[in-house]
């Protein structure tokens, strides 16, 4: 049970919705999405998956209503804790990284060809990217109450870059691996004072910018964008960072998934996805649905602009 001020705080929040950034597109299909962790858009289409013990599978939604309109399982995975997917060119990258203990030992990227998962019948085969954190000694179980959790991936070059949810210190830190099937030890290259637990990372197609979201120990959520990253380095934090921005949507939205659109040569969409969200206090009863929400960006200021959540997805396959 939450604190009473938390939630009091936290049922104004959503009374107050309308001057969050994004705006709502869909509730997303119950119970299916309900636990919506990552999202992808990908060749014109949304893709999403569930976290911690849902299915193996990846769902296609309706970006208007919603709804999934196509399931592919991933047939040698297990869904211990899906927390981010992410893409390059040729693969779709799925991140087995949650973590909320800190005493994983197995954790995993699974690796799918966009070839076989195009061309499916609704059932791929995986590579398996398994790894390690390099500077990890202690595996003693600390439920959240530790470094080594996970949920924000991005391929970057010829790497995949994993994003800590730092329950400890609130800070993020970013690990690098190889995009090679095998096992690996996972290198820091980048670390960032967030004040908040980061939940979900996409980057633009040309890798110039970052975008990453999270929450903050009152449940607030937030964003970070990075860019002008000084050319072939992992230090991704030495780039431009902005400033916070809050109040991207209300409180009680616990923003998980982040998938960006390329609409226009100067305008962006932001695609956000929440879980759902129950809470109740006496006769205070809260709840938020699994939603997909919508968030317009100025490609060049990096600012947002009004979103138009009628606009269909139209960019460029990635």
């Amino acid at each position: 049970m939450k604190p009473i001020a938390t939630l009091l705080l936290l049922w104004f929040g959503i009374l107050t919705a309308s001057a969050q950034i994004a705006k709502d597109i869909t509730t997303l299909e119950t119970p299916a999405l309900d636990e919506t962790s990552g999202l992808l858009f990908y060749n014109n289409t949304l893709i999403t998956h569930t976290d911690s013990g849902g299915q193996a599978e990846l769902y296609e939604i309706n970006a208007t209503t919603g709804a999934v309109t196509r399931t592919v399982d991933i047939t040698n995975a297990t869904n211990v804790d899906w927390e981010d997917i992410a893409q390059d060119a040729a693969y779709i990258y799925i991140g087995d990284i949650g973590n909320n203990s800190g005493n994983r030992t197995d954790l995993k990227i699974y690796k799918i060809s966009k070839s076989d998962y195009d061309t499916s019948d609704g059932k791929v085969t995986a590579e398996i990217i398994s790894y390690s954190y390099a500077d990890q000694l202690d595996f003693t179980p600390s439920p959240n109450m530790t470094n080594w959790d996970a949920e924000g991936l991005i391929s970057y070059g010829d790497r995949l870059l994993i994003f800590t949810k730092n329950w400890v210190d609130l800070k993020t830190n970013v690990y690098a691996i190889p995009k090679t099937s095998g096992t690996h030890s996972a290198v820091l290259v980048s670390s960032y004072n967030t004040n908040g637990l980061i939940t979900g990372a996409d980057s633009s197609p040309d890798e110039k910018v970052i975008y990453l979201i999270g929450y903050s120990t009152s449940e607030a959520p937030f964003m970070y964008t990075i860019h002008d990253i000084p050319e072939n380095s992992l230090d991704i934090f030495s780039g431009k960072i902005s400033d916070k921005i809050v109040d991207i949507v209300s409180l009680g939205y616990q923003v998980e998934g982040i998938a960006l659109c390329e609409m226009t040569p100067t305008t962006d969409r932001l695609y956000l996805s929440n879980e759902k969200f129950s809470a109740s206090l006496g006769p205070i009863k809260i709840k938020v649905p699994a939603k997909l929400l919508g968030i317009e960006i100025d490609a060049q200021t990096l600012n947002s602009v009004v979103p138009n959540t009628t606009l269909n997805p139209s960019s460029k396959p990635r």
